[in-house]
């Protein structure tokens, strides 16, 4: 399947548009009458299902297909310093500060994914803000922090441990839901190393996470994050029968028009990523690894 998508994507990125995987759309717009067009159409857009974040920016806002974009991958906010996985609350405000301050436009999912399959405009600067594994500080901290700067955001739940000590609550991931603010998606249901798995026991881990979401939220997921950045071919052809549209991993890497979507590169940014660190994670993909 990945190399079929590699043959397809290359061969229609040649003749100057993009397909999307399967689906055969012959009424892509050329990208560049695509960006002029792209803040009236965000306009339109229909209510996003429920738990898919929704952003609104000004119609001042300029529209391109860009180069590469970062997807920025955070775990837990909290205090011990010789973590490197877990943020402090203070970073985090200056990593969100930075982008405010720079121009940056964080995306959603939706967007990355028109983006990968359509080579999609997005406004400049774009970036895309996801959290793993479902922390109660994504509620607490993450959550509030976002909606002030009017960020939109994913996190990857691990539907197993939703109410567990120190993780966010089906309720609190409901309220979530609601907001728009966010989109929340699977990380499975209980975070193994999908490929050391028998195929029946990788299919219960990313159908029971689809059905989880489904049964506790009202949410037809398409997007997930494998844990550990595990998988394989096998591990991406029992996603996509599940209905996940896109995937990504802990790869290290950015994002282009034309990725297999199924193996999407993410940064990873933890609590010793300083500025000039993450000024050059959200720009390079041979950023240096600290």
């Amino acid at each position: 399947m990945k190399r079929n998508w590699i043959y397809g994507a290359v061969a229609v990125m040649a003749a100057g548009s993009l397909l999307l995987g399967g689906c055969g759309d012959s009424g892509e717009q050329p990208a560049a009458e695509a960006a002029s067009a792209a803040p009236a159409a965000a306009a339109a857009a229909p209510e996003a299902p429920r738990g898919q974040a929704v952003v609104h920016r000004g119609a001042d806002v300029e529209y391109s297909v860009p180069e590469g974009i970062s997807v920025l991958m955070y775990h837990m906010i909290g205090s011990e310093p010789n973590n490197d996985a877990i943020m402090s609350a203070a970073n985090l405000r200056r990593q969100m500060e930075y982008l405010r301050d720079n121009g940056y436009h964080p995306i959603t999912m939706q967007e990355l994914a028109d983006y990968v399959t359509k080579q999609a405009p997005l406004p400049s600067k774009p970036v895309c803000i996801t959290f793993d594994d479902g922390y109660e500080d994504n509620y607490t901290i993450v959550y509030p922090m976002m909606k002030e700067f009017g960020f939109p955001w994913t996190v990857f739940v691990i539907t197993g441990d939703v109410g567990k000590t120190n993780r966010m609550t089906w309720e609190q991931l409901n309220e979530m839901a609601d907001s728009h603010a966010v989109t929340i998606a699977s990380h499975t249901v209980t975070h193994p190393k999908l490929h050391n798995l028998p195929p029946e026991e990788v299919r219960a881990e990313i159908e029971g996470a689809q059905k989880a979401l489904k049964e506790h939220l009202g949410i037809d997921n398409p997007w997930i994050a494998y844990p550990y950045g595990d998988y394989d071919e096998t591990v991406d052809e029992i996603a996509r029968e599940a209905g996940i549209r896109l995937a990504v991993t802990t790869d290290s890497g950015r994002v282009h028009a034309g990725s297999y979507p199924y193996e999407l590169r993410r940064v990873w940014i933890g609590n010793q990523v300083d500025e000039a660190h993450f000024r050059e994670r959200l720009t390079r993909d041979d950023y240096t690894i600290i």
